[in-house]
């Protein structure tokens, strides 16, 4: 399947939907694990629990995503910021 271009998608899918990203290859796409952005998010003088990290994540434009490899699932956030062109 060929993909569209991004202004055929931003006519008939509303931008705001958080599954678009799946559709464009991008090639610098950031992926930071629990760990990266605990340290991030600790930094800024967040609360050291999963909630709060979590939620400071989701306010700084994160997407939060689950992979599973060899039976053992593991959170990443892509940076929402960077896949805007």
């Amino acid at each position: 399947m060929e993909l569209l271009s991004l202004q055929y998608h931003k006519q008939i899918i509303p931008p705001h939907r958080l599954t678009d990203y799946k559709l464009f290859r991008i090639s610098k796409m950031e992926e930071f694990t629990y760990e990266q952005i605990r340290v991030k998010a600790l930094k800024q003088g967040v609360k050291d629990n999963k909630v709060h990290i979590g939620l400071w994540a989701n306010l700084n434009n994160y997407l939060k995503t689950r992979r599973k490899k060899n039976g053992k699932v593991t959170t990443y956030y892509i940076a929402l910021q960077k896949l805007a062109y």
